[in-house]
């Protein structure tokens, strides 16, 4: 009985590091996505090629997203960081855009 419960406790560890590993790659993936972007774009001070649509969607869709995640599950950390961290980032570069747009 005592290995049984020392295995389920293991087992809910694992699972929740696992869990939190998870969370913070994909964290990191979707925050870090524009970056390469925003970087390129203020180097060369050139937007020509950035779609500002792209940018304009993704914080409608993070705000959405956010909202949905509340509603159905609460305030979930890694989901809210992940759509907060990502959504300023896009208005980082949504800010460069209107920077270096001629």
């Amino acid at each position: 009985m005592r290995v049984l419960h020392e295995l389920t406790i293991g087992k809910k560890f694992m699972t929740t590091s696992l869990e939190h590993m998870l969370g913070i790659a994909y964290n990191a993936c979707f925050i870090s996505c524009y970056w390469p972007q925003i970087i390129k774009s203020v180097k060369s001070k050139s937007v020509e090629d950035v779609s500002l649509m792209l940018y304009i969607l993704s914080i409608i869709g993070y705000a959405a997203a956010a909202g949905y995640a509340i509603l159905r599950f609460g305030c979930d950390f890694w989901l809210l960081f992940n759509y907060v961290l990502s959504g300023i980032s896009a208005v980082v570069m949504i800010a460069v855009y209107c920077k270096y747009k001629k």
